[in-house]
């Protein structure tokens, strides 16, 4: 990792991250308000993540992110792309260290793998395609199920949309919202 003129890691991350971290207290605010402390942790063994969907990024998100935490805190918290961007910022500044290529890296496997939930009482036809894996036609059906209908209040209730393939909803599952 590189190093800037005051000895502190540098690259865009770590400059984002002292942003976040230290902008407040350039203009004043205390840090020690900032939020909680983060202690480094030993890393746990990787087969202990298998959890984790396999894919380019895993074994960084492990490495990096386990000295602190538990990569399992990902799984329930899916975001969009800026929302994992603020996280591993805030990360950063807590004192994860990672180059610019690690934390790139974290954040394509985090949006690739855990991205927001879908909310099908709101999301248009691109939204549920796309967040969801369904095609036109099914999400086409669940828009006019859902305008005559009401909205959904389970995924069950989902499962009543004619000619909508059930085991995509099931897949899925953990990413709907209603």
């Amino acid at each position: 990792m590189k190093q800037d003129a005051t000895g502190c890691a540098s690259g865009t991350w770590m400059n984002l991250a002292k942003i976040a971290v230290l902008g407040p207290a350039l203009c004043g605010a205390s840090v020690l308000s900032a939020g909680p402390v983060y202690a480094q942790q030993p890393a746990q063994p990787q087969q202990q993540y298998s959890e984790l969907p396999a894919g380019e990024g895993k074994d960084t998100l492990i490495r990096v992110c386990s000295k602190c935490h538990s990569p399992d805190n990902v799984i329930a918290n899916g975001q969009d792309r800026e929302g994992w961007e603020n996280t591993i910022t805030k990360m950063a500044g807590f004192g994860a260290a990672g180059t610019d290529d690690e934390f790139t890296a974290i954040l394509d496997y985090l949006v690739k793998n855990f991205p927001s939930p879908v909310n099908v009482n709101k999301a248009t036809a691109e939204q549920l395609e796309s967040g969801l894996g369904l095609s036109t036609a099914e999400a086409e059906a669940v828009i006019q199920y859902r305008e005559k209908n009401g909205d959904f209040k389970s995924i069950d209730d989902l499962k009543k949309v004619p000619d909508l393939d059930a085991g995509k909803l099931d897949a899925k599952k953990a990413r709907l919202a209603f």
